[in-house]
């Protein structure tokens, strides 16, 4: 049950934001979670799921979240975000808010931190920044560096259903796989379909393409602004010549079936354009701010751990915040910061060494 005069606001409310609010309320936090979507956010793709490490964090039972079996366990983002947001508002001390847009974070002075917003001005006892890659809650808790830089390539990423397939995937998709080409490294492998199911047939394939040589294509559309990453390029703003060369480059250099499969998703829009943004983050926490996930720390998809590192963040940030801590909010969020920034920066800079490989060998 939530105790008196523990308030927290959650700002964000995609996967990561909602598993802090389930595992805060399980420590006892009443939790305003404030998401400035409305309804089922568009995007995502597939992630590696470890849904006993949800479990742990959570609180929250993650068996009933499809994944498709392999040499890890894949799920569809779309369908773990449902999922979290289905049990979070059956929650006891769990508020979802949407369509409310948090504009600012101000100083405190005092006792609790104040955020503005659409809505109007809220005051908690803690923030937790889960407002992602574009976050504006960073931007109070480190005004130095408010912002993830581009990372010099790019991702093309799609779903694309396994049925619509030309040829199907002839045994394939249990498994993760890796493939490289001239300039290019290519990341794929099956999650369940959008009903849940997980048999042949009916799964989609997630597929995550590193592409080098887009900087000025990125530029050209608006999608890159100085160093920053502002935007995705969505499929109606390809040029149809590069639609013809993404086919042309996918037919032959990506091996059997999934040349054949990225060409059907590229030419049927299954696609869109995601410049690499990277965070190193010089700290965590300001007053009674902390920062989760991809608004603490931004490290390339190819670590393949970011999920797994939002939850660890989670986990961390609720133990600290506990029961039984007696010391104050600002003590246990620097308790938070000293047990996950090494940890963050390790990842970070992990990501920036693949990158550095990878771009060096274009």
């Amino acid at each position: 049950m939530p105790v008196a005069g523990r308030h927290a606001a959650v700002v964000g409310g995609s996967l990561t934001g909602l598993c802090a609010g389930l595992a805060l309320a399980r420590v006892g936090w009443q939790v305003t979670i404030i998401e400035r979507a409305a309804g089922e956010p568009p995007g995502g793709a597939g992630l590696g799921l470890d849904r006993r490490l949800l479990s742990q964090v959570t609180g929250v039972d993650g068996a009933p979240i499809p994944v498709v079996r392999g040499n890890r366990d894949s799920a569809a983002w779309g369908l773990v975000r449902q999922f979290l947001l289905d049990v979070a508002r059956r929650t006891a001390g769990v508020e979802f808010l949407e369509s409310v847009t948090v504009t600012g974070v101000r100083e405190s002075g005092g006792s609790g931190q104040v955020l503005d917003s659409t809505a109007g001005v809220f005051t908690a006892d803690v923030v937790v920044g889960a407002d992602g890659v574009y976050s504006v809650t960073r931007r109070f808790v480190a005004p130095e560096q408010p912002a993830a830089s581009y990372a010099g390539y790019m991702l093309w990423r799609g779903l694309v259903s396994e049925a619509e397939i030309p040829g199907g995937l002839g045994g394939r998709g249990g498994n993760l796989e890796v493939h490289a080409a001239p300039g290019a490294q290519l990341v794929i492998y099956c999650v369940p379909g959008p009903d849940g199911r997980t048999d042949r047939g009916h799964r989609r394939v997630s597929y995550a393409w590193y592409d080098g040589s887009r900087t000025d294509l990125l530029r050209e559309t608006g999608c890159l602004q100085g160093d920053t990453v502002v935007a995705t390029l969505r499929a109606d703003q390809f040029p149809a010549e590069l639609v013809k060369e993404l086919n042309r480059y996918a037919e032959r250099y990506w091996p059997s079936p999934w040349g054949r499969c990225i060409s059907w998703g590229i030419t049927h829009g299954q696609v869109f354009g995601a410049p690499v943004a990277e965070y190193l983050p010089p700290r965590l926490v300001r007053e009674r701010v902390a920062l989760a996930g991809d608004a603490a720390h931004v490290a390339s998809p190819m670590t393949g751990a970011g999920f797994q590192n939002a939850l660890l963040d989670v986990a961390s940030l609720a133990a600290c915040l506990g029961k039984a801590a007696t010391t104050g909010v600002p003590a246990d969020l620097a308790r938070y910061q000293n047990e996950r920034l090494p940890l963050a920066r390790q990842l970070v800079s992990s990501g920036m060494s693949w990158g550095r490989s990878y771009l060096s060998s274009l």
